[in-house]
């Protein structure tokens, strides 16, 4: 009787997990390395600690935590085997650390968002698309900066979601947010006015507030396509090799954050509101903001870790 190799485990185990509904993309890419490996070194054998540990940094580079990653889906196959075959050893947990390492981003000077802004009105302008198109893209910037909504956020934003006369937005509910209502600055409510207009001369059918050529949404994937064209020069003062649109939200809310400490004045309050305002489900999330070891920011970091420590089931509502 053959033995069963790696690669009928992982194969059952992945259709098993897909079943309950789970996607599984980089996990399947991960575990038909591991199985190859397994398979290899350790054929007919179980899964064991030593094994996943000896695959999962058997590669040169960890990157954002990549040992890792590769360990932690192999720890997830052995929890499934360790029913099927009372040899497999379920790995510890976090034995090479966390799979979730954040990168610190970039934070944008206003003359770097300036510079990009001009940047969007100096595009080609050959027909009245193109046009609409440089003013999209510093429209786009402009609203990222001024509010610290996320890519796909600002992508999403439809004609109906802008008030002029109530200076607000609506961002729908996603998987990460839940609806929330934005107040905006008039310097925003005339630039967000500016643009509408222009948009409904070009372009006026669909939904969408920023559109492209056939009325569909503006794209997480055109913003960096352009973004790239548009940030060139710029150097990055975070730990990414190139800047990214999404960095105007890190911006957003590390100016506000430093704003606050130098003011020398309590700012939980303020804190609070900023994880609702940014759609932040869990106030945990906020930290984020504030954890950059910054002098202009150490005041706030000391407070919000007090806040974060002391606060009530009643900071759930703010």
């Amino acid at each position: 009787m053959k033995p069963i190799t790696m690669h009928s485990r992982v194969r059952a185990y992945l259709a098993h997990r897909r079943k309950l509904g789970f996607v599984l993309s980089i996990q399947a890419y991960h575990l038909r390395k591991f199985a190859s490996f397994a398979d290899k070194t350790a054929p007919g054998q179980p899964l064991t600690t030593a094994l996943a540990l000896q695959w999962a940094t058997s590669v040169g580079h960890n990157r954002c935590g990549y040992h890792a990653m590769r360990y932690q889906s192999a720890r997830g196959l052995a929890r499934y085997l360790a029913a099927l075959d009372s040899r497999t050893e379920v790995p510890p947990a976090r034995m090479l650390g966390s799979t979730c390492i954040r990168r610190q981003p970039h934070i944008y000077t206003p003359e770097q968002v300036c510079l990009m802004m001009k940047r969007s009105r100096q595009l080609p302008h050959r027909t009245s698309y193109a046009a609409l198109r440089s003013l999209t893209l510093e429209t786009m910037i402009g609203l990222a900066f001024c509010t610290g909504l996320r890519p796909a956020e600002v992508c999403k934003l439809r004609l109906v979601d802008f008030d002029p006369r109530a200076h607000t937005i609506v961002i729908t509910q996603t998987k990460f947010s839940p609806q929330r209502t934005l107040p905006l600055h008039s310097t925003v409510v005339r630039a967000l006015e500016r643009y509408q207009k222009a948009r409904r001369r070009i372009i006026p059918f669909g939904d969408h507030f920023f559109v492209s050529r056939r009325g569909g949404p503006f794209t997480p994937e055109k913003i960096g396509y352009y973004f790239h064209l548009l940030a060139r020069g710029i150097e990055p003062n975070g730990a990414r090799p190139m800047v990214r649109f999404g960095d105007l939200r890190h911006t957003f809310a590390t100016r506000l954050i430093s704003g606050w400490s130098r003011q020398g004045e309590p700012t939980p309050h303020y804190l609070a509101l900023l994880s609702r305002y940014m759609g932040h489900k869990q106030f945990n999330a906020t930290w984020w903001y504030v954890s950059p070891d910054c002098s202009s920011l150490k005041s706030a970091m000391q407070l919000f870790r007090r806040f974060q420590q002391n606060q009530t089931p009643n900071h759930s509502s703010l």
